[in-house]
């Protein structure tokens, strides 16, 4: 991660470093009208609904739904979240986000986003969300499931 000074406040900017392709995963998405702000192209708080339904259909791909959390008396809380722009996105424009997980920590994990527009062959946003496992009842924080671990190791 990058630091940069803004009104003598440092703020964690969205890292440039992409993850080793083995691990990434591609979810195609298209745009849709309602995806768009009154300029014409991606509403900024729409990225986060993206990069969460990219998120969610990942873990369906690699074999640990969302569902298995739940199963296990878990659920997970994103507690940080951040997008860079890069470049507009419109309606209609095909997207292809590139997810991967990183920083495991034992109850803690960040997801990272790299959002490519494929219409226009250009990065449109970067970003990560960073997720606490916590139990289901008593919603304080709970150990990352080993199952899980084994299965972003194994990518």
């Amino acid at each position: 991660m990058k630091k940069t000074d803004f009104k003598n406040k440092a703020v964690t900017k969205v890292s440039d470093n992409p993850a080793p392709k083995k691990k990434q995963v591609a979810i195609n998405t298209d745009i849709r009208f309602s995806d768009t702000d009154a300029n014409g192209h991606v509403f900024f708080g729409n990225y986060f609904t993206l990069f969460d339904t990219a998120f969610l259909k990942y873990l369906k791909i690699i074999g640990y739904s969302f569902n298995r959390f739940l199963q296990n008396n878990l659920n997970f809380y994103y507690v940080e979240a951040k997008s860079q722009y890069k470049s507009p996105i419109k309606f209609d424009d095909e997207l292809c986000i590139k997810v991967f997980t990183d920083n495991l920590g034992k109850t803690s994990f960040t997801i990272k986003f790299a959002a490519m527009n494929k219409t226009s062959n250009k990065i449109a946003a970067l970003g990560h969300i960073v997720a606490v496992v916590v139990d289901q009842k008593t919603e304080k924080p709970s150990p990352l499931p080993d199952e899980f671990i084994k299965v972003l190791n194994s990518l």
